[in-house]
């Protein structure tokens, strides 16, 4: 859903009731896409959506197959609303809009090189995705002009928002902006709320002291524009770390009492509307779904287990189905690979081709190391994983993954290395799996116990206290 109706009072609930039936009375409008992936031939390609803009969780539509050029084709059928659209290979992604019942001829381009490594994205490697039928009108032509002219202009005059130049030259240059791009307040079009919640983003820059004037410009309004990304990026921002440290109305007793000692969903709610600028229910909410999940980076001050009880229960109490997923986003985010986490289930493969399953490793310890034959530092880590593995291999199974993209090169690099007597196995083009790990700083590895739970992701490296520790276990405890 694009848009949700935020007014008070009677009128406002009947408004929202008719919003909400309207939105999902829409039928379901055919989108397509065909294309050519020149460094994709004879293989696949990942699309994906946000299922929530706030956490930007990235959920798996469909897989479409490439001939021996790279040619695709592909049906979107399941588009409410113009939507964000993720096209994957690999681990490099690029994104464009897509509009309910309209088709898309694509071009897509990404560097031969790096799309080859595990660490693309973070190499600063993407797909760039040209819309072959599009003139000055569509969608992603404006906003991609528009970002450009953005880019430029903050280029130029970012630092004298930073440093809050005088008003008359604020203005002047904001003047400037804006009749290169006129936007009416009340429009409402993905376009429009694109281009003001950027400009938004400006503002927020020159009137960092002034939240209460940029809240009320841009966030007390009639409409919650979850699709749109632009909106939930400054939202998030306006919002960052706003319930730990960004309000005097809450304070750390409040927080302390409410969630550490009372783990009270209803009061820390109340205590919350207490600020002025989370008095709209939708509004403190989404705020709070956010600032749960930034508590998690200060275990020492607050209960986590509290923490998530309280997402919990606004996951199950809230009435806006967006706020829900959000919620879930959230508490998901909150058992991905910590300390006490259960450890995700695999099956990769071993060097002949049959199935690693995960369960293959309970009732010892575990040590996961992550490779590529290109990671040189990894491969001098084995060096002291054999070490390790003589000396606790009774007591800590030691698993290496490689990450390389051809299951061949694991043939080969265990032929070559017949003294790393430990178990290989290939990652065998599971994008799930490497989408749950998410292994792409190398070196890297992981530490489990023998009920599958996490003890340290990541863990030390096998060269930098990996042995100190197996020490410490194992040795003086005896």
């Amino acid at each position: 859903m694009g848009k949700r109706y935020n007014m008070i009072g009677w009128c406002g609930g009947v408004l929202l009731c008719l919003l909400l039936s309207a939105a999902h009375a829409i039928p379901l409008q055919p989108a397509g896409i065909k294309g050519t992936a020149r460094f994709a031939c004879n293989d696949t390609l990942r699309l994906y959506t946000y299922d929530d803009l706030l956490s930007r969780n990235l959920v798996l539509l469909c897989k479409t197959p490439t001939d021996a050029q790279g040619r695709f084709e592909v049906s979107l059928p399941t588009l409410r609303t113009t939507t964000l659209l993720t096209i994957g290979y690999r681990t490099t992604y690029g994104s464009f809009y897509v509009e309910p019942n309209r088709f898309y001829e694509v071009d897509l381009y990404t560097d031969s090189t790096l799309i080859n490594r595990i660490d693309a994205e973070m190499l600063g490697n993407y797909i760039q995705i040209t819309c072959l039928n599009n003139d000055s009108t569509e969608l992603n032509w404006k906003i991609n002009y528009f970002d450009q002219y953005f880019t430029y202009f903050m280029y130029y005059n970012g630092a004298a928002l930073l440093r809050h130049a005088p008003k008359d030259v604020y203005d002047s240059l904001m003047n400037v902006f804006y009749r290169r791009f006129p936007v009416s307040d009340s429009a409402i079009d993905f376009y429009s709320v694109y281009v003001r919640y950027r400009v938004a983003a400006m503002e927020s820059l020159y009137y960092d002291k002034d939240k209460p004037k940029v809240f009320r410009k841009y966030l007390e309004t009639p409409y919650v524009f979850y699709n749109n990304p632009s909106y939930m990026e400054f939202f998030s921002s306006f919002f960052e770390n706003y319930l730990y440290s960004g309000s005097r109305k809450i304070t750390k007793g409040m927080l302390y009492q409410d969630i550490n000692e009372l783990n009270d969903y209803h009061k820390l709610l109340d205590d919350l509307g207490k600020d002025p600028l989370l008095c709209n229910e939708i509004i403190r909410e989404m705020a709070l779904i956010k600032g749960l999940g930034e508590l998690r980076a200060y275990p020492d001050e607050f209960n986590l287990r509290n923490v998530e009880t309280l997402l919990g229960e606004l996951e199950n109490r809230t009435k806006f189905p967006e706020h829900r997923q959000m919620a879930a986003n959230r508490l998901k985010s909150f058992h991905e690979l910590g300390a006490g986490s259960v450890m995700p289930a695999f099956c990769l493969t071993d060097v002949k081709g049959q199935p690693v399953p995960s369960s293959r490793f309970a009732g010892k310890y575990l040590y996961i190391q992550f490779f590529t034959t290109y990671c040189w530092d990894c491969v001098r880590e084995m060096l002291v994983l054999k070490h390790l593995h003589a000396l606790y291999g009774d007591k800590v199974q030691f698993l290496s993954v490689m990450l390389d993209y051809e299951p061949v090169k694991l043939y080969h690099f265990v032929k070559a290395h017949p003294d790393f007597d430990w178990q290989f196995a290939h990652f065998n083009g599971q994008f799930d799996f490497i989408g749950r790990y998410k292994p792409y700083a190398l070196p890297l590895g992981m530490l489990v116990d023998p009920q599958g739970q996490v003890i340290a992701y990541p863990a030390p490296d096998a060269s930098e206290g990996l042995s100190e520790l197996f020490h410490k276990w194992f040795e003086e405890k005896k």
